[in-house]
């Protein structure tokens, strides 16, 4: 009598245990990949695919979700048949994949209008999430501006005799501050020879090449701080910065590369989205 007793409480306990385990299945997450997006598919290949590449590898447990930010651009790749999420297709694609928890990663620069739009699109899902979290941009605090310069030093390999200009895009937002930030920053950590601009705000063409001015060294590298080095860096940076500087006397030296092709840049993204991972979702990545 006592076994059976024993027997059917055994039977019980592993019917709960089968039971729980159905109700609690495992939780989905998502990483949605936020880019402003381009219409160049070479410079598309070299750093929006190759990047979703090493999330979508390095993050296998994870829906991987691409979106663009530009709407212009999603048009004109769609009329060529090339589609392009919006931030809110992607994020109800993580939804609708099953995904209770998400990160959404960006590659923009600032916390200007771009960022603000990623913000306003996840605070309009946020309730169909369990909990979602916002990468912020790469140029945020001042350690993101020091390791910026500290990789963008790594790449470049700036000789003793060349003064180096680092050339931004520019922003009418206040998130413009960061350009100015980045040329104190550089300055008064060890790098007085190097001078940051932008294309369309300050500090200008004019404000480098008064910097540049004050020193001897007659070489320069140009360093495009764009994530793609497309039409900008050809047309403004090459172009317009580069012509000035000629005329100046001065032997310049362009980096082709955009923010996106750099390993250092890149390794930099994907690991804001392991930590992200493995603070704020208690998820723990392949190493």
């Amino acid at each position: 009598m006592m076994f059976r007793i024993a027997l059917c409480l055994l039977s019980v306990l592993m019917c709960a245990e089968v039971a729980m385990g159905q109700s609690a299945p495992a939780e989905k997450t998502g990483v949605l990949l936020v880019h402003y997006g381009t219409r160049n598919d070479a410079s598309r290949k070299v750093t929006i695919d190759a990047l979703d590449s090493m999330a979508m590898a390095r993050f296998a447990d994870c829906e991987v979700v691409e979106a663009y930010a530009a709407g212009s651009v999603i048009k004109s790749l769609g009329k060529r048949g090339i589609k392009k999420l919006t931030i809110g297709e992607g994020l109800d694609k993580l939804i609708a994949d099953g995904c209770q928890n998400a990160v959404v990663q960006t590659t923009m620069l600032l916390d200007g209008v771009m960022n603000d739009i990623v913000k306003n699109e996840v605070n309009a899902r946020k309730s169909k999430f369990k909990k979602i979290v916002v990468a912020r941009p790469l140029l945020y605090s001042v350690d993101d501006c020091r390791n910026m310069l500290d990789q963008i030093a790594a790449h470049i390999n700036a000789k003793s005799d060349e003064q180096v200009v680092i050339v931004g895009h520019g922003s009418d937002s206040p998130a413009n501050a960061i350009y100015s930030q980045l040329d104190c920053l550089a300055k008064f950590e060890g790098r007085p020879n190097w001078h940051v601009g932008t294309i369309e705000s300050f500090p200008t063409l004019d404000n480098v090449m008064a910097q540049l001015a004050k020193d001897s060294r007659k070489n320069v590298v140009v360093v495009p701080l764009l994530f793609i080095a497309g039409n900008h860096n050809e047309e403004d940076i090459k172009g317009v910065w580069g012509e000035a500087l000629r005329k100046a006397g001065y032997r310049v030296r362009h980096i082709s590369e955009g923010l996106g092709e750099m390993p250092e840049i890149q390794q930099l993204i994907l690991n804001n989205i392991n930590q992200l991972l493995n603070s704020c979702l208690l998820y723990t990545s392949p190493s």
